[in-house]
């Protein structure tokens, strides 16, 4: 290559932005710099272009590096940077890592003769084989340990499908379903198939949420029909204290009501509290009443 040519060279690549693309001609530039700016009896002319070389070689240096990193030493740092990926606990970043040093390494082209040549990539190839070993246990742990996650999330399912078949106080229900709710959370990605289980287990949960509008619905029927009960066990009792004569008959059938509407059951937050004050206030003016007649 004469200088010309190396001097146009050179500037080609230092118009490119990314030189990922142009190994060949980096190694090229690097292994014809030897020559040019070792000959010999220059002429006034042949010493100014090789200036002219050496300035534009400088300036691409700048630009890459490894252009000031002779073959051999390249391959050696190389290895260097593959062995410290062994002692890597991310094994998927590290695998990345070693795709990228395993395209360098190629990249370099000969370090020296092919006895040297076949021992750098003898001695990376043995970090690569030792590497992919330890990724290979890596997956099979992995595995293992996806396959017990999948086996906790079926499990969560199954535990949450029940919750839905036997729902009776909404609370408990919920307090439960939530529980599930953390315990799929703290399992975690359960690896391939991850995303089917969890369309299961929002099916299931979306599920819980119908049944617990249906039950909300039942339960409210069932408030206003105990409130009805309660409304009507008022009723009783007033009549009672109305046309009261505190006979033995009578005051058991007072106590009777006591017991029928403790039976009925809690009648919904708004209302049972005020059902109650006013069946107890009929009550209790009963028995003052009965008090003060038998006095």
């Amino acid at each position: 290559m004469t200088k010309q040519e190396f001097i146009a060279l050179v500037k080609e690549l230092l118009a490119e932005e990314n030189l990922d693309d142009r190994n060949q001609d980096l190694q090229l530039v690097r292994r014809e710099y030897k020559y040019i700016v070792n000959r010999d009896e220059e002429t006034f002319f042949d010493q100014d272009e090789t200036n002219k070389a050496v300035a534009l070689f400088n300036e691409l240096a700048k630009k890459e590096p490894k252009l000031l990193v002779s073959p051999l030493e390249e391959k050696k740092a190389i290895i260097e940077q593959a062995r410290k990926l062994l002692n890597k606990k991310e094994i998927l970043a590290a695998n990345r890592e070693l795709d990228k040093l395993n395209n360098d390494f190629r990249k370099v082209g000969r370090a020296g003769n092919k006895e040297q040549d076949d021992e750098l990539w003898n001695e990376f190839r043995q970090i690569k084989d030792e590497f992919y070993a330890k990724k290979r246990a890596f997956f099979e742990e992995l595995d293992k340990a996806n396959e017990e996650k999948r086996a906790k999330k079926e499990n969560i399912i199954e535990r949450a499908k029940e919750i839905v078949n036997n729902i009776k106080d909404i609370r408990e229900s919920n307090a439960q379903m939530d529980a599930l709710r953390k315990e799929w959370k703290e399992v975690g990605y359960s690896g391939k198939g991850d995303e089917y289980l969890w369309k299961d287990f929002t099916r299931v949960m979306d599920e819980f949420q119908e049944k617990k509008k249906e039950r909300h619905g039942e339960m409210l029927k069932l408030f206003e029909e105990r409130a009805a009960k309660k409304e009507e066990l008022i009723k009783k009792a007033r009549i009672l204290l109305a046309n009261s004569e505190f006979t033995d008959e009578e005051i058991e059938k007072v106590k009777a009501l006591r017991g029928e509407y403790k039976a009925v059951g809690f009648a919904g937050k708004d209302k049972d509290d005020d059902l109650y004050q006013r069946f107890n206030e009929v009550i209790q003016k009963y028995f003052e009443e009965m008090k003060f007649y038998k006095d």
